[in-house]
């Protein structure tokens, strides 16, 4: 090879290794920003920091400490004590937020994707989720689905499983996941022996379970221990442990199971409801593994909450919406006055989906923070109001948000 030859193949070479190593970068970088988004990635304790730097104490009180100028944002059941319905709180209530620091004394605060996620862990492990549930209604329930028959609470039912005083720390969701999928094959073996059929959850029924089991055990809660969570690690488990054996991830992987990366098949609501699906379809699913002769896994310590914001970084369990609501959403609340009707940009807005970002609860309310003052100002110039929030529309707005335009749209 002449010299010439060989110096342009060197430099085709090099150019082609810049262009990859810069590819990954970039993909890294984007990886990051979307797992970020994530409140199972913030640091819960971190968050507590953030909360009182920003600012945050000086007008919102947690667990009725602190002063009452906005609302207290630790309280269980209240208006903002799960993801959506914080993220649906803060725009709403936005315009009152930054009239009142443009008459005080506080400089803006400003937040990083991280920041936010901190944040929003913080305030996760406080309210834990939207967990509140109804204690009534899971007392009754403990007896209708036949745990009482298996289980006492202080003394009072059965002996076969433990007294559920007494059994640790399980009484937040992504314990309480753990928890009941590792001793699933034991329960069912009892329940069989006792012509107990499996009980299935339905709706909020396993978020009340939970509310009267976590009242009558009390003590102190252990869900800080386990964020921040690792979605990295949690692809290598979802693999090891064989999950992927049986579910596939946006298509690749088994079909035994649904594909828990397509928005197709739309995950739970919240972290409760979830481990009510494992436990609805416990039987099915380990009667599948025996016939591939997959062994059972178990999860120990931060393994579940790996997993779960594993399954966060690729698909969100608050994005269950309908895109096409949402977009009607979008209309109706005039967004698409400033940023066009398919949110691909207007003459005064810019582009919303342009497909290098994820939309959640926690990037929402990055960017609300970011950006809102400006369209606040610009929203009144032109007579359109703030447009206010159900927190049963971020769902379906922020699928619509998420969803893949088509070819025939701007």
């Amino acid at each position: 090879m002449s010299a010439p030859r060989q110096l342009l193949t060197w430099t085709i070479a090099a150019i082609v290794a810049l262009l990859l190593l810069v590819g990954i970068v970039v993909w890294r970088q984007r990886i990051a920003v979307q797992q970020s988004s994530s409140f199972l990635v913030g640091d819960p304790r971190i968050g507590a920091q953030v909360f009182q730097d920003k600012g945050c104490g000086q007008c919102h009180a947690i667990l009725g400490s602190g002063p009452k100028i906005g609302p207290d944002l630790g309280l269980l059941g209240a208006a903002g004590s799960n993801m959506n319905g914080l993220a649906t709180q803060m725009w709403n209530h936005a315009p009152r937020m930054w009239e009142q620091i443009a008459h005080s004394s506080v400089v803006y605060p400003q937040f990083t994707a991280q920041d936010m996620a901190n944040l929003f862990a913080y305030l996760y492990v406080t309210c834990y989720d939207d967990e509140s549930g109804n204690t009534v209604h899971g007392e009754i329930l403990f007896t209708q689905k036949s745990c009482i028959r298996c289980h006492s609470i202080g003394g009072v039912g059965g002996h076969v499983g433990p007294d559920l005083r007494d059994i640790g720390a399980v009484t937040s969701p992504i314990f309480w996941a753990q928890t009941m999928w590792n001793h699933a094959p034991a329960m069912e073996t009892h329940m069989r022996a006792l012509n107990i059929p499996w009980p299935q959850f339905e709706g909020e029924e396993m978020n009340d379970l939970l509310a009267y089991v976590r009242q009558a055990r009390g003590g102190p809660e252990m869900e800080s221990e386990l964020l921040p969570a690792n979605p990295n690690r949690g692809w290598e488990l979802f693999r090891k442990k064989g999950c992927i054996d049986c579910h596939a991830i946006r298509g690749s992987g088994g079909n035994v199971g649904p594909d828990l990366g397509s928005l197709g098949s739309p995950l739970p609501r919240n972290l409760t409801q979830m481990a009510g699906r494992m436990w609805n379809h416990s039987p099915q699913m380990w009667a599948a593994m025996k016939e591939k002769g997959i062994e059972r896994p178990t999860f120990e310590g931060q393994e579940m909450a790996d997993i779960i914001a594993f399954l966060y970084s690729v698909r969100y369990f608050e994005l269950g919406g309908s895109p096409a609501i949402g977009r009607d959403v979008f209309s109706e609340r005039k967004c698409s006055q400033c940023h066009g009707p398919d949110a691909r940009g207007g003459l005064i807005g810019p582009n919303l989906r342009t497909g290098d970002k994820v939309f959640t609860p926690v990037s929402l309310a990055l960017a609300l923070w970011s950006h809102g003052p400006r369209m606040y100002s610009k929203a009144q110039e032109l007579g359109l109001g703030w447009p206010t929030l159900n927190e049963s529309d971020l769902s379906h707005l922020l699928a619509f948000l998420n969803s893949v335009p088509s070819t025939q749209q701007k």
